[in-house]
Parts: structure tokens; sequence; C-alpha cells
């Protein structure tokens, strides 16, 4: 059998390449794997737009980035997950268009009776004391003084400021759409208010401006990342992070990666967002409303998945606790059974909460439309490209070391000899890699990544090359494992 090339046969740089094929039917090592977050700097930080560093702690990432910003958020949040992975940073210029902002505008008054406000931003609440007889301008007053002096206002996304009499602004740090996130999911309890009044509005002004993720993703050319985390939400920079993705898989790259980007719109909106990004590689995590943003949830999910998945490849993600999310304050934001279905059936990662706690139901790719809008269930979990890839990497490890290169003899290359005829020392023939290959599978099937091969292992092929005799070509289905996630049990009362 003559096995087709799947990179050009005229690449002259000796190689051991390996094309992961996603989608026909069919690092393993316990290495920490590499974690790169993209997202905003603010001028605050000692890095500029375009750096990327390794990030060791949440304090390094609010010096280097700016105490607040969405990278040095993402940075620590992905640190305090506690999971046993390397944390890359890489700058995201901001847009430089224009900050989202709320406000809360005291009125009437003054008070009668002494009470307590309370504004939460960023999950976190401020409680301000009111007493009998404050007006509202002062209530706006010290409102401001207590978010200011909230432990973690440096690291909140916004800043609070004197807005004009009895008015609080809550000004983004960053410049750009993606900013209006931030204020969106803010929410206060006014309830102990007399005659006083407050009004939270959380859509006072837009965030403006158009992000782009094109400079930092060639800076991350240069070597590879399991997971690249991206603070964008919209399908532009989602095609980039495909592109660069698929782009740089290719053998003379080996750089096997996936993407994960976060949303916290409206399930409708993040079904057509995952939808329209419809990629292998990329996955994408939807929660409405949580108390933190898309971008952080995003980089706690990347950093569970790096520590399981350098154990084990084959994880199966059924139900996955996310209990450190900090979940949508109003139950009403909380998806349904049949919203989270949907999700899945759009190519959305969907968070959804029981019993107060925030579980991830399944983990799959947005991969879910043919290129003709039909469904495409192929490469549903992503586990499917999680095994591919720790496939390819091992098999690249292993026949690089075995045949490449053995002993310090570079190996020569020749078609298989007549029956009974051994081949020279330090010679590959297409049957010797073909059996290697065919061990290498089962191997593969004992460690639980592969399902039987008595069935399909005849189909490993390997043959010389019809245009290049200093190449063997080798075809390996992989019918990779799957995780149980439905059990249909039948009731029937007789």
């Amino acid at each position: 059998m003559s096995v087709p090339a799947q990179f050009p046969t005229t690449t002259f740089t000796p190689v051991t390449g390996v094309s992961v094929i996603l989608g026909t039917g069919g690092n393993t090592s316990q290495a920490q794997k590499k974690v790169l977050m993209l997202g905003v700097g603010l001028a605050a930080g000692t890095k500029n737009a375009g750096d990327l560093d390794e990030i060791f702690s949440g304090d390094e990432a609010d010096t280097y980035y700016g105490e607040g910003s969405s990278l040095a958020r993402m940075c620590r949040r992905a640190i305090e997950q506690g999971k046993v992975a390397r944390i890359f940073g890489g700058f995201v210029a901001d847009a430089g268009g224009a900050a989202a902002r709320a406000t809360i505008t005291f009125a009437v008054g003054p008070q009668a009776g002494d009470a307590t406000y309370e504004i939460t931003i960023h999950g976190w609440t401020t409680s301000v004391s009111i007493p009998h007889g404050m007006t509202a301008a002062n209530a706006a007053t010290a409102t401001i003084a207590a978010i200011q002096a909230h432990p973690y206002y440096g690291q909140m996304p916004i800043t609070a400021a004197a807005g004009g009499a009895g008015v609080v602004n809550l000004t983004t740090k960053e410049l750009n759409i993606e900013a209006t996130t931030m204020v969106t999911n803010m929410r206060q309890d006014a309830s102990r208010l007399v005659t006083l009044t407050a009004t939270l509005n959380t859509a006072a002004i837009a965030g403006a401006g158009d992000l782009s993720l094109a400079t930092i993703l060639g800076v991350a050319a240069t070597q590879r990342y399991d997971y690249i985390v991206a603070c964008t939400s919209d399908s532009t920079n989602g095609g980039l992070l495909e592109a660069h993705l698929d782009t740089y898989v290719a053998p003379l790259h080996g750089m096997r990666q996936q993407g994960l980007i976060g949303s916290m719109d409206v399930p409708a909106d993040v079904n057509t967002l995952a939808q329209a990004i419809n990629a292998h590689r990329v996955e994408v995590v939807a929660c409405e409303l949580c108390e933190e943003q898309h971008y952080e949830i995003a980089a706690a999910l990347a950093v569970d998945r790096a520590q399981e998945e350098a154990m084990d490849p084959a994880t199966p993600y059924k139900y996955w606790p996310m209990q450190s999310v900090a979940i949508p304050f109003d139950p009403a934001d909380y998806m349904l059974g049949t919203e989270v279905e949907t999700a899945l059936h759009s190519g959305v990662t969907p968070v959804q909460v029981i019993n107060n706690q925030a579980y991830i139901p399944r983990m799959i790719t947005s991969r879910s439309l043919t290129t003709g809008g039909g469904p495409d269930t192929t490469v549903l979990d992503t586990m499917a490209v999680t095994i591919s890839d720790a496939c390819a990497d091992d098999i690249e490890a292993d026949f690089s070391t075995r045949f490449m290169k053995k002993e310090g003899v570079a190996f020569k290359v020749m078609d298989d000899p007549a029956e009974g005829v051994t081949p020279p020392p330090f010679t590959a023939t297409p049957t010797l890699i073909e059996d290697a290959a065919k061990e290498w599978v089962w191997r593969w099937y004992k460690q639980g990544r592969l399902q039987d091969p008595t069935s399909w292992v005849s189909t490993v092929s390997a043959s010389l090359d019809a245009v290049d005799d200093t190449r063997i070509n080798v075809s390996i289905p992989l019918y990779t494992i799957r995780g149980l996630m439905v059990l249909d049990i039948a009731l029937f009362q007789k």
C-alpha cells in the first residue's frame, strides 16, 4: 500500500514530522504544561505591549502589567487556582478607545435613620455606612472613600471617583470594547436606605476600541504553549487564534496547542460566537454574568486542564468541578438544562450551577458545524484533540530517537528487501517502521488512550515515498478512547 505524504514532498529539512489530522473518524510526559495568557496590560506596569514573560506570582503580574489589568488578573487567577502548570503572560496593547463606566447616583435624602449601602464590584463587596441625616452628596463621597479603602481596590478593573454632586463614577482602567463586561456584572444593595435613594447604572458608558491579538501571537510563535487563553471574546480575534494554532501545528513547527476563549454574554450570543469560530483547537467557555471576568474563568479552566492532561491526556471531563468560579449572584442567570444542551450542540463549554456550585458538564471544542453548515460531531470533546496531540508528541520523540539517529549514527533508508533478507544495520525500511508503529499503537491501548486495536491495527501502514526516496510515509489511524457521557437506563414496571 502506498501511503500519501501529509506535508510537501519538496521538504528537504530532516524531520520526524507528525501531522495530527482531526475529525477523520478516528505530550504525554508529566512535565508541567505551559499556559499562555494573552491580555491587556496598563501603562502603570513595567512591561510593554508585545512582551512575553513567565509569571511566578500574582504580585509579579501586577508589577509587570499594572494592577487590575486583564492580563494581571488572568495570571493571578491562574496561579490562585493552585494547579501544577507554568504560567506565561503576553502583553496585548490596549485599543486606546473609550473606557466603560458605571455610575451610582444618590438622590433625594437626607437619610432617615442609620443604614448601610453595599456595592459589589468584580465579586468584592464594599459596605458603606450611611448615618442618619447624610445627604446624597455626602453619601457619594463616603462610597468613593469606602471603595478606595477596600483591600482589593487595586486589583479591581475600575477606579472610583466623583462624577458630580451625589454621583460616583466607576470607570474601567482599560480603554477597549471588552471593558464593557467589567461593569455590567456590578450590583448594589440599597434596600436599607430610607428617603435617600441610590441608582446603579451599569451601562452609563460602553467601552469602545477593538483589540487585536495579531502582534502578540506573532511573538508567541517562537515557542510552544500547550494552552493559549485570550482575553477577547469576539470572532475576529477567535479567528486569529484559530489561524495561529492551525499554522503552527504543521509538522515543521510541531507546536500542538489548544486555545481557550471566555464569554459572559447571553447564551444565544455565545452560541453564535462559538459557531463563528468553529475550530477543533479552540474552546469557548461561557458563564453569563458571573461575578468574575470571562477571561479569568478561561484562565482557571486552562490550568485545570494543564494539570489533569499532563497526568492523563485521556481525562474525560464530566461535571468537572469549578467551585472557585464566582457564580452569578441571581439564580435567574443560571443556565437552564435546555440552554446547556443547546450550548453543547453549538460548540460551547458552559458553566452550569448546581447546588450553588459551578461545574463544567462537558468539555467540548467549538467545532460544531461542517464547512457546509451541517452538524459536525467528529471531534466533539476536547479530549479527542488532547489524546491525538499526546500521541503525536510521543511518537515524534520515540521515532526520532529510534530511527532518525541512534547511538550517534544517522539512519539510512531503503525499500523493503526481498523476503528473508535482513536490512543492514541502522537502515530503516517501511516494514521496520510499520511494525514499530503497530507496537506503539498497542502500548497506547494498554495505557487507556486508544480503543482496542485488534480490528484496525492492520490498517497501520508505511511505504517509501513515490517522489522522494529519502522519505517514508506512515499512516496510523487513531481510534481514541471516549469518555462515558450518557448512561441510558430504562425501568419497566410490570
